[in-house]
This record gives C-alpha cells, sequence and structure tokens, in this order.
C-alpha cells in the first residue's frame, strides 16, 4: 500500500518527547520507519536529545533534528518546536508522549497545520498531566490510544468524545524473538539451576520496582527451604536505582537480586528467564509483556490498564492487584514450587501460561500497526481537504 499523490500531502512530521530506549520510543521508531515504507516523506523531532533511537530512524533515510530541552516542564519547548515546524511546515503531525503531545498541539496551532494526532500511550491520571491535556485538546484533529483501557480512562479524565478516539495495539518482532539466542545464565548473576524472575524496565515509580523487591523479600518467609534458589534479575536503570540498592542492602537480598543495567538484548535475557515480572501502577500496552510471551517466557503483571488486556488471569499469565506485595508473593510461590516435569523444564503451570501467552502474543504484528496508522492518516487528511474545499459551484 502506498499513499496515492494525487489525493494527500505525503508530508508528515513525527514529535517525541526523547529517543533514549524506552517501550513508546521504540514503537515511534518502527512506525516512522514503517510509515515511511508506505510513502510518507517522514521527518522526526525530538524535544530533547538525539538518543540511541535516532541510529535507526537515520539508517532509514529519515531525518532527525533534536531540539535540546531538558525536563517535563521545559517552557522552550512549545517556541523550539513552533520554529522547526515553520521551516518546513508538514501536512500532518502526530506526536507521542505527553510532553510532546502537549508542545505539538500548541505549535501546530500557531503555524497553521490543521491535521495533528497526538498518540496516548498511558493512562496517566497525575494532575500535572491532565490540566494541559484538558486546556489544549481543542486543538487536537485525532487521538491514537495503544489499548481501549487507555482510550477509556484518558476520554473520561479529559472529556474527550470517544469519536475523536482511534485504538491501534502495538506489533511483536515475532521473527526476531524467535531467532534471539539464548543468553548464559552467568551473565545474569545466575546459576542453571536458579529460578531466575526478571524486570524488564526503566527503575521508576510507574514501573514499582520497589514492590518487586519487597515481595521477593515476602518469599523467604513463603518458601524458605526453597527461597536460596530464587533471583530477582532488574534489566534497566532510572531514577530508583539508589533507592533500589537500599532496599536490596537493608533487607540483606544481595545474593537474590541482581541489577545488570540495561542491555539490547532484552529478548535474550527473557529467554534465560523462568518467569517475567511487571507491577506497574500505570501502563498503556506494555510492549515487554508481548515480547515476553512470543520468547515463550510466563508473565505476572499487576492489573492495571492494557496489562488486563493481554493478560486472562491464568491463561494467558497471572494478575495481581497493583501495590500489594503480598499477593505478588503467594503467585510467584504457587509458580515457582517444587513440582517439576521428569525433563527438569519449568512447572506445569508455567509451561501452560508460556504457550498459551505465545498463542495470544501471535495476533499482534507490526504491518498491522503501521498500517492502520497509514490508512488513519489518510482519511484525517482526506477529511480535512474536503472540509477546506470550498462548495460545489462557488
Amino acid at each position: 500500500m502506498t499513499l496515492s499523490s494525487g489525493s494527500v500531502s505525503n508530508q508528515l512530521t513525527m514529535v517525541i518527547t526523547e529517543l533514549d530506549v524506552g517501550g513508546a520510543e521504540r514503537a515511534f521508531v518502527r512506525i516512522a520507519i514503517g510509515l515511511k515504507s508506505l510513502g510518507w516523506n517522514v521527518r522526526v523531532i525530538s524535544l530533547w536529545d538525539a538518543g540511541q533511537m535516532a541510529d535507526p530512524l537515520r539508517q532509514a533515510g529519515i531525518a532527525v533534528e533534536a531540539l535540546g530541552c531538558h525536563g517535563a516542564y521545559d517552557i522552550r519547548a512549545v517556541g523550539r518546536l513552533q520554529r522547526a515546524l515553520q521551516a518546513n511546515p508538514p501536512a500532518a503531525l502526530l506526536t507521542f508522549l505527553h510532553q510532546a503531545n502537549i508542545a505539538g498541539r500548541i505549535a501546530a496551532k500557531r503555524v497553521g497545520i490543521r491535521t495533528v494526532v497526538c498518540g496516548v500511550r498511558v493512562a496517566d491520571r497525575r494532575l500535572s498531566v491532565r490540566w494541559p491535556e484538558l486546556l489544549t485538546k481543542k486543538y487536537v484533529t485525532h487521538y491514537v490510544a495503544v489499548s481501549h483501557a487507555v482510550a477509556k480512562a484518558h476520554q473520561e479524565l479529559c472529556h474527550i468524545d470517544p469519536r475523536h478516539f482511534s485504538v491501534i495495539y502495538n506489533g511483536v518482532d515475532h521473527e526476531e524473538i524467535e531467532a534471539a539466542p539464548v543468553t548464559p545464565r552467568h551473565e545474569l548473576n545466575c546459576t542453571d539451576d536458579d529460578q531466575v524472575i526478571l524486570c524488564v524496565g526503566r527503575l521508576s515509580p510507574q514501573k514499582a520496582p520497589l514492590d518487586v523487591v519487597e515481595a521477593i523479600d515476602e518469599l523467604r518467609k513463603l518458601a524458605p527451604e526453597s527461597y536460596a534458589r530464587r533471583k530477582l534479575v532488574f534489566v534497566g536503570s532510572g531514577p530508583l536505582l539508589s533507592a533500589l540498592r537500599t532496599l536490596i542492602a537493608d533487607r540483606k537480598l544481595e545474593n537474590h537480586v541482581h541489577l545488570i543495567g540495561w542491555r539490547a538484548d532484552v529478548v535474550s535475557v527473557m529467554k534465560s528467564a523462568t518467569l517475567l515480572v511487571l507491577a506497574s501502577r500505570w501502563e498503556g500496552l506494555p510492549n515487554v509483556i508481548l515480547e515476553a510471551q512470543t520468547a515463550g517466557l510466563p508473565v505476572v503483571a499487576a492489573a492495571v490498564d492494557g496489562c488486563r488486556e493481554v493478560i486472562e488471569d491464568g491463561q494467558t499469565g497471572r494478575l495481581f492487584p497493583p501495590g500489594n506485595k503480598q499477593r505478588l508473593a503467594e503467585i510467584l510461590q504457587e509458580l515457582l514450587e517444587e513440582k517439576r516435569l521428569l525433563n527438569h523444564a519449568a512447572p506445569k503451570s508455567l509451561e501452560a501460561l508460556a504457550i498459551k501467552g505465545r498463542a495470544f502474543a501471535s495476533r499482534f504484528s507490526w504491518e498491522k500497526c503501521i498500517a492502520e496508522y497509514d490508512v488513519l492518516l489518510r482519511n484525517l487528511q482526506s477529511a480535512e481537504s474536503d472540509a477546506s474545499r470550498p462548495p460545489h459551484g462557488r
């Protein structure tokens, strides 16, 4: 499918808050590259710097401009983005993440860009997010939510007509995940006999890594006889790193919790783990869950927002109430109990979750995701063109 040059303009600028490694950033890059392959003339602007995720964009022939802003409250973002858009006004603007959404719609209004699409990636209920959204929603043509839960939450919080929302799920790199090798356990500071509980993501309050450490400490009380083999591995970094280290030391968990920083081979690490835990207080549609399911890794996640759309409790994964460390520990104990298969594989319950999780994740693809963005943008452009055309006979 390609753009019809006779129907809509193909000039598309995509704006994101920053381009460091993260789930939303990786999705943004895949969508940008995919839309370029479908005929859009894509340009990317990062409000902050051009992080690691700028490299694949440039390799795909997409121009990347970094505006050098710093932090969510940098008031220079709107002015700098306005000047960047004025220098090369696009026919349509597609933004990702809260700061880019707000700065993008204000700058677009000033420049006169009439098709403004904002990507809502998480159901963020904080007042600091809600009020800017409320004050600027009139400048948005359409919203794209990453899950139905996110769409509903944002509609209710900001009083937005559901007709102005579409839901487009992220995709999964099935072939790439299938081909990924298994990371040797020693790189995780674990042995082949250990039961490895994996956490992947930014060490931030949203992801609640401290909750997982406390749940691991609870396991010591639930199963002291098997506790020695249970290891928690964090892949990622972030503002809670210091607090995490302090908690690990206070609970004397240095032999059970390992912080290995960010790794590019996350899928390979997943293939070496026993299960994945996502304890987030809010989420959109976590790619890490779909990737883990595709890699055959069972998932235990907090029952928030989009997590409930990709996990059916007891079928494609396990869910626990967000913030409930005791219940998380109980579920981990249930899954890691000593009932083993004859070939020393994972417990039967884990094996069943892995099989059903993989089957569920097979429904998601980047091709489908990108095609839906393409159709949406072309339809919005056509509608805008029709609305601006003089009535027949004038």
